[in-house]
């Protein structure tokens, strides 16, 4: 019984500790845009031949920094969704698989291009028409994202 009466002395003291500490805590600060030394380069977003079909993105992506990173997800500003894809062959069959996250390792270019890896982009908006630009950012593992322009193009890749 006689530790009833030390409870509640001990409730307060802990709960004073608390809001102190809390009290302390500094303000929580947005990552910055990109991470540095990755960069993007020679963007484009190939409009599909049928309307209402996917469109594809390509671009090259290095990072020239001192850590490998990792590339999560590819958004579109002027698709509604958007899957990373690479071509790859099995068994003498060609065919299109959803990526996983893609680790860009230090000084190594990595490029999204026809027959390889690609950005498919749903669901366009149909307003798009060849010469117009769009925004893609890419979100890495732990958060931080890069914006980059990307150049629209006809149908085929030619403007």
């Amino acid at each position: 019984m006689k530790y009833s009466s030390i409870a509640p002395v001990l409730l307060v003291l802990c709960a004073g500790a608390l809001a102190s500490c809390q009290k302390e805590s500094p303000p929580a600060e947005a990552a910055p845009d990109g991470i540095p030394g990755v960069s993007a380069s020679n963007a484009r977003l190939v409009l599909p031949a049928v309307k209402g079909n996917p469109g594809v993105i390509y671009f090259d992506i290095i990072n020239a920094g001192d850590e490998f990173v990792a590339m999560r997800t590819v958004e579109v500003a002027a698709a509604k969704q958007t899957m990373m894809h690479e071509t790859i062959t099995q068994n003498g069959q060609t065919t299109m698989a959803e990526m996983a996250p893609l680790t860009l390792n230090k000084g190594e270019p990595v490029k999204f291009e026809p027959g390889g890896k690609h950005v498919m982009a749903m669901d366009l908006d149909p307003a798009l028409k060849a010469g117009d630009t769009t925004e893609v950012t890419v979100t890495f593992a732990g958060g931080d994202k890069m914006s980059f322009p990307a150049t629209v193009e006809a149908p085929g890749g030619a403007n």
